[in-house]
């Protein structure tokens, strides 16, 4: 019986106390392993990124193999505030007051999540994407650790103070426009942004008030919403959708509305000499869909239904210079079908269109192309086909020359009338050369061609449309040129570490006329000379904060006229809100 029951006894011990020895040792040796497999990809950890300069290091080290595959593992986001050092009062006033952008609202942001299948492709794409945003300096995606098929990454943010008062003042042309009011791109770092304002300008004066949330409750779904109230009438815009965030995303929808109702006027030289009001409504209705990107190039396809109307009231006297069919209401319901196809290829560079601050270079071209068919039946006027076409490409010619180029062609065939009709074509070329380590050169030349315009569609020409030297408005004509030469300077001075300084010499050169006889309300003109070439130069001073919103940048230009005209000044000062230099 002794005998028998050892083995058992021995069984028993072995239960109790070795196979748990054995059990607790084993995760040990496993992590062994998979730490042994694991590779740091970057030196950098959380402390260090909190300091990372991202003027310093515009370009990252490629750390991942090309055209491989990986596993999203750990996303580790590192969000850096307003100021990097605090040295004075004000920068710590700054970063203690405003709210961080949420760790939530960045995740949200970013075209893949935790488990997702990524390249060194999607990784890039999702800076961009960071880039694009209001509220964000800059941003970094970094590999950071690499287990097998799985890569860790850290994404690495700065903030700009988001909450401002609307202080905004624009002169150009000779003509002046304000903005008072206080707004939030980023509220308590939600990535909403909401504004409201007083505004005047030359056409009218009032109040408007916006509001957007681009991630509704952290999805891909965004809402737009705009009211205003003016002098002249009212507006109010409301939009739902949920947009291609992304270039392999598949799918898409819209919904948006958009009635205003305002005042116009016909210009020439600077003045206006007619006055009508126009009540419009537009809405569009679409789903899109893609196959994704493949080998580079992603393809999407839209079906959707457009609505258009135009109503006007032009004053009589006005009617009876002009031929009827341009002062027609318009009233468009339409199905169409869009396509658009993108080639995949960007470049990240510093001090091309911004001072000292990373731009993203899409030099990939993309291509598309619309056509609808408004028809009585659809509840429109008028059997009317509709078409648009784009192409806009870049591409380096050498390391520091960028060529760029952008066409556009929109218009309506009339089926009734077998005319053509409110046609416009339109090309851009730009050419820019960096010759020194602080200055680029930018040549560009643009015109503009239109065909049985409407009434109510002028093409301009003057201090608000590149014109600098002159008013604003002051040629009209159914085509336009403008060229551009300019040298830039990218100064490395950064006052109080706030805003980065630039500067610029340039001349226009430019001309808006009537390929044939002129409409009937432009006074009669026995010279021509309104017609003429104009020509300016100019120097002006370009401020770029590094701590507000990355998408105005400060023009301050003085423009000499070269050839004078009517109600010419003999220098025109400008300054004015862009996005770029």
């Amino acid at each position: 019986m002794i005998a028998q029951e050892g083995p058992g006894f021995l069984s028993l011990v072995l239960l109790v106390i070795v196979i748990p020895m054995l059990i607790s040792v084993a995760p040990l040796a496993v992590a062994e392993v998979a730490t042994a497999s694991c590779q740091m990809l970057s030196p950098l950890d959380a402390d260090d990124l909190m300091l990372f300069q991202f003027e310093s290091d515009p370009v990252d080290r490629e750390t991942l193999p090309r055209g491989m595959r990986f596993t999203v593992g750990e996303i580790r986001v590192v969000r850096q505030r307003v100021f990097e050092e605090e040295k004075n009062w004000l920068h710590r006033v700054a970063n203690r007051y405003h709210p961080l952008t949420r760790e939530d609202v960045i995740l949200a942001i970013l075209p893949f999540r935790g488990g997702s299948t990524v390249d060194t492709r999607a990784l890039g794409e999702a800076e961009r994407i960071l880039r694009s945003k209001p509220y964000l300096y800059d941003a970094r995606v970094i590999p950071y650790q690499r287990c097998g098929d799985t890569v860790d990454i850290y994404v690495v943010t700065r903030d700009v103070w988001s909450l401002e008062p609307r202080l905004s003042f624009d002169r150009a042309g000779g003509e002046n426009s304000y903005a008072l009011g206080i707004g939030d791109s980023n509220i308590m770092g939600s990535g909403r942004a909401s504004y409201f304002s007083y505004f005047s300008n030359e056409d009218r004066d009032g109040v408007a008030f916006s509001y957007a949330d681009p991630n509704l409750r952290q999805t891909r779904w965004a809402l737009n919403l705009l009211a205003a109230d003016s002098s002249d009438g009212s507006r109010y815009a409301a939009a739902i959708r949920r947009p291609f965030f992304a270039l392999d995303t598949r799918r898409a929808m819209n919904l948006a509305g958009d009635r205003y109702r305002r005042q116009e006027g016909l210009y020439f030289l600077s003045s206006k000499f007619w006055e009508y009001e126009v009540d419009s409504r537009v809405g569009d209705f679409s789903l899109a869909a893609s196959p994704g990107i493949h080998d580079g190039t992603v393809n999407r396809f839209r079906l959707g239904l457009g609505y258009e109307r135009y109503e006007f009231d032009y004053p009589l006297a006005l009617l009876a210079r002009v031929d009827v069919r341009d002062a027609e209401d318009r009233k468009l319901v339409y199905p169409y079908f869009s396509y658009q196809r993108i080639r995949d290829n960007y470049d990240k560079r510093l001090n091309l269109d911004r001072v000292y601050r990373t731009e993203d270079v899409a030099l990939g071209s993309v291509m598309g192309v619309q056509l609808g068919w408004s028809a009585d039946r659809f509840g429109g006027k008028g059997d009317k086909l509709i078409g648009r076409f784009s192409y806009q490409d870049s591409l380096w010619l050498a390391s520091n020359q960028l060529l760029t180029y952008d066409l556009s062609l929109a218009g309506r065939y009339d089926l009734d009338r077998n005319r053509s009709e409110d046609v416009l074509a339109q090309v851009e070329l730009s050419y820019r050369y960096r010759h020194a380590e602080a200055f680029g050169l930018l040549a560009r030349a643009a015109m503009a061609v239109t065909h049985n315009p409407p009434l109510d569609k002028q093409l301009v020409l003057g201090g608000d449309t590149g014109l600098r030297g002159y008013p604003t408005r002051y040629q009209i004509g159914d085509s336009w040129y403008l060229l551009t030469i300019e040298e830039r300077y990218y100064s490395d001075i950064y006052p109080f570490r706030m805003f980065r300084l630039g500067a610029a010499v340039f001349a226009d050169v430019g001309r808006a006329w009537y390929r044939n006889e002129a409409p009937g309300w432009v006074p009669a003109d026995r010279s021509a000379s309104y017609f003429d070439t104009l020509a300016n130069v100019g120097v002006g001073l370009r401020l770029e904060s590094t701590r507000t919103r990355r998408d105005r940048l400060l023009h301050i230009d003085l423009a000499l006229p070269v050839r004078d005209g009517p109600e010419t000044r003999n220098l025109e000062l400008t300054v004015t809100v862009k996005q770029s230099l």
